[in-house]
């Protein structure tokens, strides 16, 4: 006979999504004792099943006189003895982590965090004294808030970021069903890629970096696919072995993808007027970024960038109140912009 262990009552627990998703505590006992386990009262068995809920994994509802039992979906074993043992830091730090980095985490591996982050969750919520208290509200006390001016975020298919993430997790091929923004309406063919990695981009839109397959070969250059322009998503039996050749990284910071048309790197020479200067203070434009101020209160920006639409579309946001010096093909298209936006807001004004 072995001992009754709490990993032993949850692995005897329905979840939400099974047939029978409520059991009462005597038939539990019952399955724990077919099962090998000793154990003479069905009291014994309530007693963990009233922590196990105290702490989070399981849930528990009357039925008339009788309690039935429910393990939450996503909690183990490794979750039950997690609770007993995680610190009110580890908590929090699990917390933030689902959070700030959800959409980082594989969809595998969250389905073996999700009982963690549940028990982390019920571990700072429950807490009664003082010390759990603080750190269940540092939870209301930080944010994070993007920069730029926030837009209504497209909706992602609740199949595609599953199935995107497993497949990237497990380096099998991709068959997607991706309408362009050129062609939203076109019927298109299921195409094949090789998955290579996620990208977040402004906080509301997420690209799949990854190549094309066809006819077994993939080509040797990457393409961006943004996954709420995915109609459909399936993993594919055939592994692939991640190319040496290709790192995240190196294609997001040094090659600038998601900077959006980069060119070549240009010394930039900006006057900013009095009053809007004040970001670049804190906030360098390049690494090499210098300053001269001038007696009028504006304000001289020298440094080298990778100019992009990105770095443009940055620029505008400061309309008339910054003059672009160098280089020259630059200061000629906001000049001609700036001519054009005169001859639109001329005639809307006559």
């Amino acid at each position: 006979m072995t001992k009754l262990e709490d990993s032993g009552i949850l692995a005897c627990l329905p979840t939400p999504k099974s047939p029978e998703p409520w059991i009462s505590t005597p038939d539990i006992t019952r399955k724990l004792n077919d099962q090998g386990c000793e154990v003479r009262h069905v009291k014994t068995v309530q007693r963990r099943l009233e922590n196990l809920a105290s702490i989070g994994v399981v849930d528990c509802q009357e039925r008339g006189k009788a309690l039935l039992w429910q393990r939450k979906e996503g909690a183990n074993g490794f979750a039950a003895k997690a609770a007993g043992l995680m610190t009110f830091d580890e908590a929090l730090a699990l917390q933030i982590l689902k959070r700030f980095a959800s959409r980082q985490i594989p969809t595998l591996v969250t389905e073996v965090l999700d009982g963690l982050f549940g028990v982390a969750q019920a571990r700072l919520e429950k807490s009664t004294v003082p010390e759990g208290m603080r750190y269940a509200s540092w939870q209301r006390k930080v944010t994070a808030v993007d920069g730029a001016f926030q837009l209504q975020s497209p909706t992602i298919p609740d199949d595609i970021f599953p199935a995107v993430s497993r497949s990237l997790f497990l380096e099998q091929l991709l068959e997607i069903e991706y309408h362009s923004r050129s062609a939203p309406g076109k019927i298109v063919k299921p195409q094949t890629v090789m998955p290579l990695g996620l990208v977040e981009v402004g906080g509301n839109l997420v690209y799949l970096v990854a190549r094309s397959v066809i006819n077994g070969e993939a080509k040797p250059n990457q393409a961006m696919y943004r996954l709420d322009r995915m109609h459909a998503a399936k993993v594919l039996p055939d592994p692939f072995s991640y190319p040496s050749d290709f790192e995240l990284w190196s294609y997001v910071e040094k090659e600038r993808r998601f900077d959006y048309f980069p060119a070549e790197e240009a010394k930039v020479v900006l006057r900013f007027l009095d009053g809007t200067q004040h970001a670049l203070l804190e906030t360098p434009l390049s690494r090499d970024q210098t300053i001269e101020n001038h007696s009028d209160g504006s304000m001289t920006v020298t440094g080298h960038i990778v100019l992009s639409q990105r770095f443009k579309w940055w620029l505008r946001a400061y309309g008339p109140y910054v003059e672009v010096i160098e280089p020259q093909a630059l200061r000629a298209e906001f000049a001609e912009e700036a001519k054009l936006a005169y001859q639109l807001y001329d005639s809307a004004v006559a």
